[in-house]
């Protein structure tokens, strides 16, 4: 348990109606004691009402005062919270004030450290904190409600106590061969590893839409120049987001938007119009755009009939194509064109099995929702219970995950092939290794402080 005590403002740094100044530590109290005062005795689990007085007995603000006891409080520390009036220059007086008296500016995250090393939870649902901070849907959000009450943690604490059971298992069988125990049968080694080995992967199988959902489904606009790119970026965020002319060439670098669809984030790009040019600035632009490929979900390639389809646009498709990237077709101008037009451009996609073709009219509004619809259909996983089955959305556990199933099914291949048992269990432990490190088992401090960098101060 750390000796030294924090404080860090809890809330964000903005005028409104209240600020919290959280402490934790040892020193908690009588920091407390040194700084306000109050007609009532400050107890555990209650609410005091008091003033706050600067080194000079002046009152800087009236406040309210929480007081939470080791071990039952948020760090398993003594914490207390001063709630303050929200103004930002009181607020960072009244911790000013916190600090001299014997406080130390908490880190990124410490509180939740603490959290975690105290015992006072695990960490993957220290992961969920941050989560759930920054969930930006209602569905991302019950997601990172769900890991903060336990239901990953359940599931590998589960999975692993399975497999160290095992473990055990073998081990007297190998160390005690004298001892009349069950001996350990390949056969029932091979259906347990079978049994954890799918449910792995089915939990590892939910991570890209766990992704989506945490994080956003990275969209790329991409085309040549006035086809109406920053257009469509506008209509999808609803404001003028992207600077938009007849000039072709305008947009010269990533312009980038999150923009909500439902229960999906999208993080969408504008890039440069894709085209040959002696314009130094807008050749680094089109590279950008070119290079989009290697971090999206999902590129909406736009056209419009003012351009004549060339082999370079069936080379971009292509490469498109074998990257196996979701991909959009977009054709714009509906409203200025003739269906003859529309037609003759939909039958040279055919010809180059181009088949997803959506024909829009940014103008005038039409074909959008249609588009929104085929973007909801390629990444919303139909009959998935968002809020209620257990999805991953953190890279480092499906890592982990992933580590601990290679190491399982290394242990099935040496099962089919009659190894000894002790050569087996060696990757089991390793698969039971990886799986502890997901809720903190076996974790380096390298690791701890990574994840709770993450953090924001207060937290």
């Amino acid at each position: 348990m750390s000796t030294n005590t924090i404080a860090a403002i809890s809330t964000g740094l903005t005028n409104s109606g209240i600020s919290i100044i959280r402490i934790s530590g040892k020193d908690s109290l009588d920091i407390i004691n040194k700084i306000i005062s109050t007609k009532n005795k400050i107890e555990p689990n209650k609410i005091v009402f008091g003033k706050v007085l600067d080194k000079n007995k002046n009152v800087l603000d009236n406040v309210l005062i929480s007081y939470f006891k080791a071990p039952k409080s948020y760090t398993g520390e003594d914490i207390c919270e001063i709630n303050c009036h929200g103004g930002i220059e009181i607020t960072r007086e009244i911790l000013e004030i916190v600090l001299e008296n014997g406080a130390e500016l908490a880190k990124p995250g410490e509180f939740s450290k603490r959290a975690f090393l105290n015992g006072k939870m695990d960490l993957s649902k220290a992961e969920a904190v941050i989560d759930l901070i920054n969930s930006k849907t209602k569905v991302s959000a019950k997601i990172a409600s769900n890991h903060l009450n336990g239901d990953i943690s359940k599931k590998i604490i589960e999975m692993r106590e399975e497999l160290v059971e095992l473990l055990a298992h073998i081990s007297v069988s190998i160390d005690y061969p004298e001892y009349d125990y069950e001996e350990v049968k390949l056969e029932n080694v091979n259906s347990i590893l079978d049994k954890k080995i799918l449910q792995i992967s089915k939990l590892i199988e939910t991570y890209d839409q766990g992704r989506y959902l945490k994080d956003g489904i990275n969209v790329a606009i991409i085309g040549k120049p006035n086809v109406g790119k920053s257009s469509l970026l506008n209509k999808l965020a609803k404001y003028e987001k992207a600077i938009v002319t007849d000039i072709p060439g305008t947009t010269r670098d990533i312009v980038e938007e999150r923009i909500n669809i439902g229960n999906l984030i999208l993080n969408v790009s504008d890039s440069a119009g894709i085209r040959q040019t002696e314009d130094i600035v807008e050749k680094i632009g089109v590279e950008r755009s070119l290079k989009l490929f290697d971090t999206s979900d999902l590129i909406l390639y736009m056209f419009s009939p003012e351009n004549k389809l060339e082999e370079k646009d069936f080379e971009i498709l292509s490469k498109i194509q074998n990257k196996g990237l979701k991909y959009i077709t977009v054709i714009n101008k509906s409203d200025k064109y003739e269906k003859s037009i529309f037609d003759t451009f939909l039958n040279e996609f055919k010809k180059n099995n181009i088949n997803d073709v959506q024909i829009i009219s940014i103008k005038e509004d039409k074909g959008i929702d249609e588009l929104k619809s085929k973007i909801k259909q390629m990444f919303e996983k139909n009959n998935f219970d968002y809020e209620h089955e257990l999805i991953i959305t953190n890279e480092r556990h499906k890592e982990l995950l992933k580590k601990s199933l290679e190491n399982l099914e290394k242990s099935k291949v040496e099962v089919e092939n009659k190894m000894p048992i002790d050569i087996i269990s060696i990757y089991l432990k390793n698969a039971t290794k990886y799986l502890g490190q997901i809720v903190g088992l076996d974790v380096t401090e390298d690791v701890t402080k990574k994840i709770f960098e993450k953090f924001c101060i207060g937290k």
